[in-house]
């Protein structure tokens, strides 16, 4: 019937035509579903604030790596600048927890720091009242930074002053609004009398990685290993520590299970790999023969 209408030729050249015109909707589709929603993403994206790193004095997520301090002397403080919060006490104590708490309990304590990702037991949230070690009150937070939780990420911070410890503690109360107690009479007391009565020596410090190198050094010269053992190779990864445990532990020549457990305690870091962990019997005394042999 279209033969009455158009020539073989025109027919052609229209069908060429709504071929072209349907391959350009179907190219405009394939954009608009694989494209389009890429280009809204990444403009989503763009509008989105970049997320900073918790860094301080300390290096990222190693509060170990501090700058070496030299050894100074405190004279004794007026418990009345540091027993109640104040303006320039508030703000020392924020200046610390940037530098040493918020890699791990974060920028507003609740404790979803980049540090304390992978932690065992998670690091305080400040912000809610349940859970405190130690509890909540002034003279509880303060004792927890001067001795620290054992079974914990949470050391002592001894490298601190008492003023810096004190100052902290505020600024740990103050990351949490609900009532954090009026503490014991007693103990506040006792809490300022110590910071009127005498002064405080800091001691020099070194960041741990500066202090092992240093050991290693001054350590006397332990005997080599048989690390011509394929065994051996593979159970050590640094055989001067290795060298050096073994060194102190007694008894290990003669048990296989005094020398597992004397290696198991103290991976990796005492030379040995993680590897070692997942060994047999046998593979116990085959390593100390070997090591006996070396």
């Amino acid at each position: 019937m279209i033969d009455r209408y158009v020539s073989p030729t025109e027919l052609r050249r229209l069908i060429s035509a709504l071929l072209v015109v349907l391959g350009f909707i179907a190219l405009a589709a394939l954009f608009g579903f694989i494209v389009v929603p890429g280009l809204r993403y990444q403009a989503h994206a763009a509008q989105e604030s970049p997320v900073q790193a918790v860094q301080g004095d300390t290096g990222w997520l190693d509060p170990t790596d501090y700058p070496a301090t030299a050894k100074r002397i405190i004279p004794p403080i007026n418990p009345a600048t540091v027993m109640t919060p104040n303006p320039e006490l508030m703000a020392r104590g924020k200046e610390v927890y940037a530098r040493t708490c918020a890699t791990c309990h974060g920028p507003e304590g609740r404790g979803d720091g980049p540090g304390g990702k992978g932690l065992n037991p998670v690091p305080r949230d400040f912000t809610h009242a349940t859970g405190w070690k130690n509890g909540t009150t002034l003279e509880a937070i303060y004792h927890t930074l001067e001795v620290g939780i054992k079974g914990s990420s949470m050391v002592a911070y001894t490298d601190l002053s008492r003023r810096d410890r004190m100052a902290l503690a505020h600024v740990v109360q103050s990351l949490g609004g609900f009532d954090h107690g009026k503490g014991d009479p007693a103990a506040l007391a006792a809490l300022a009398k110590s910071f009127a009565s005498a002064g405080e020596v800091i001691p020099n410090h070194i960041p741990v990685r500066q202090a092992v190198k240093r050991l290693v050094a001054e350590a006397p010269s332990a005997p080599s290993l048989g690390m011509d053992s394929p065994l051996v190779r593979a159970s050590i990864w640094e055989p001067q520590r290795a060298s050096i445990t073994l060194e102190n532990l007694p008894g290990w020549r003669t048990s296989d299970q005094i020398l597992a457990k004397g290696v198991l305690a103290g991976l990796p870091a005492n030379g040995f790999t993680s590897e070692v962990a997942a060994y047999s019997p046998a593979q116990w005394k085959e390593l100390r023969d070997a090591l006996v042999r070396k």
